[in-house]
């Protein structure tokens, strides 16, 4: 187990696992217990591609207050220095859509990126952001690809990304 510690972020605790978990807990007591589970399947088919995918999955281990939970800028930061840190490591964020919330989720996750992620907090990390709408159905699924700018497949590995809603229809 590894405990970290980031700036504007929460203390994590690295539990590990097939899902590559990490637990922290708000200031409000909530629980979140943030997922990379490996995916290979977005990128399944080309042969020669050297990529570690997950899916990020955020999910509230406890909210002792109950009901709808508070907005929380330390939540998105805290893990992403140290998952990062292997250069191949690319992830698929899928906004959740069960609520109806998933557009702001989606502008509230591109809006910390942007202002956060890109700007000085992880500038060491230098990744990068693509987002993608696909078309499942009646249903527009909204997701993001964040990857290491120094990947030396990057324009593969966007080309793929970019193509996923070609493949769904």
């Amino acid at each position: 187990m590894e405990k970290g510690e980031l700036t504007e972020s929460y203390q994590y605790t690295f539990t590990g696992g097939t899902t590559n978990s990490y637990f922290f807990t708000t200031q409000t007591n909530v629980i979140y217990e943030i997922k990379f589970v490996p995916s290979t399947d977005y990128f399944d088919g080309y042969q020669g591609l050297d990529v570690d995918v997950f899916e990020m999955v955020i999910a509230v281990a406890d909210n002792p207050g109950g009901g709808r939970l508070p907005a929380d800028n330390r939540t998105a930061p805290t893990i992403f220095e140290h998952f990062f840190r292997p250069n191949r490591h690319a992830l698929i964020f899928i906004c959740d859509s069960s609520d109806g919330r998933e557009r702001a989720r989606f502008r509230k996750f591109g809006w910390w990126f942007y202002h956060k992620a890109t700007m000085g907090a992880y500038f060491d990390l230098d990744i990068a952001k693509f987002d993608q709408q696909i078309t499942h159905g009646d249903q527009t699924i909204l997701v993001s690809l964040i990857f290491s700018r120094r990947h030396p497949q990057q324009k593969l590995i966007v080309d793929i990304f970019m193509a996923l809603d070609e493949g769904a229809k």
